[in-house]
């Protein structure tokens, strides 16, 4: 799928909007493109980079076929700096690379444009590094920073950025989306409601772990809904040995979090995507079992089950304590 044809299908009145920001020359120096993951930041930012540097535009918009595109959307233009986070963060010597370049003319022609991903993983002092750049932006250089937590970011930057709020995919969207690359609506009910990403649910479904890792939730679901002490062992057993680190951890707690969630929209009869869709039988049964109360205890529990998790709590002492408040 070409660029501009995934962004029209991502973001249509965005691109609406931006095409002609570009027709009219009117790009804002500094823009701070805020949504989850998924949803066509990092690409319309190359869009517009091409827009700047396009050999053989028409009406102001990149051709997405000169050399000039294409090397944008490959990463190799050399008047297209881009910086992602070097471990958890944005490390000052980054921001100094950065820094040093905003001082320098295009390689290529006068226009720079920089890219900066993640942009609320950057430090204070790194963020600060920033502002003389948006402040007193030198020469034809625009900066399109990204984030998917704009509420990290600092306000400084936030207030001289032009802010853009990318729109989620609709459940809806993707589900059909992923229908049509060839997988089932059971496969595809459970991806939607774990990421707003195409890319990402076609990673996760071809991932083995992951294809284990919901089998192995959904038995722990079912064994304690049905109050079988063997829930606790299954934790040691089971569990850990195929949860290892903190973002498996987070995974299994949002599978958890998905069949309880399917249980409660069964007995509210809520309008949605059922997580689990291939087990619907079951959740009707086990939805009997439960009061409405007692399942948003439960829900609760888990909630600060993953709260705990995001402390660094040992998992193992957190996934057991789970067990035993759900099974009450």
């Amino acid at each position: 799928m070409r660029i501009e044809e995934k962004l029209n299908w991502l973001q249509p009145v965005l691109v609406k909007q931006f095409k002609k920001t570009v027709q009219q020359k009117q790009l804002a120096h500094a823009y701070l493109f805020e949504g989850v993951s998924g949803t066509g930041k990092k690409e319309m930012s190359l869009w517009l980079a091409a827009s700047l540097l396009c050999q053989e535009s028409f009406d102001g918009l990149p051709c997405g076929n000169c050399q000039n595109c294409r090397r944008v959307f490959d990463h190799q233009h050399p008047d297209v700096i881009e910086i992602v986070p070097d471990g958890l963060s944005i490390k000052v010597e980054q921001v100094r690379n950065l820094k040093a370049e905003f001082s320098k003319s295009g390689v290529e022609s006068s226009q720079k444009i920089f890219i900066v991903e993640d942009i609320e993983k950057m430090t204070t002092g790194a963020s600060n590094s920033l502002l003389k750049f948006l402040e007193e932006p030198e020469g034809s250089a625009v900066a399109f920073l990204l984030t998917t937590a704009k509420n990290r970011v600092l306000p400084t930057i936030l207030s001289r950025c032009q802010l853009v709020h990318f729109q989620s995919l609709t459940k809806k969207k993707l589900m059909t989306e992923l229908e049509t690359k060839g997988l089932s609506v059971n496969q595809a009910s459970l991806l939607v409601q774990l990421t707003n990403s195409l890319e990402e649910a076609l990673e996760m479904n071809g991932n083995e772990w992951f294809q284990e890792a919901k089998t192995i939730a959904w038995k722990w679901f079912s064994l304690i809904t049905s109050r079988d002490n063997q829930s606790f062992i299954y934790v040691q057993t089971t569990i850990m040995p195929h949860f290892k680190d903190r973002d498996a951890h987070r995974m299994l707690i949002e599978l958890i979090l998905l069949a309880y969630r399917d249980v409660m929209m069964l007995q509210y009869n809520a309008f949605d995507v059922l997580a689990y869709k291939r087990y619907e039988k079951e959740l009707n049964q086990i939805k009997t079992a439960y009061t409405g109360n007692k399942m948003i205890q439960s829900i609760e529990a888990i909630l600060l089950s993953r709260k705990k998790l995001e402390s660094n709590v040992n998992a193992q002492g957190v996934f057991e304590q789970l067990v035993l408040q759900l099974m009450k």
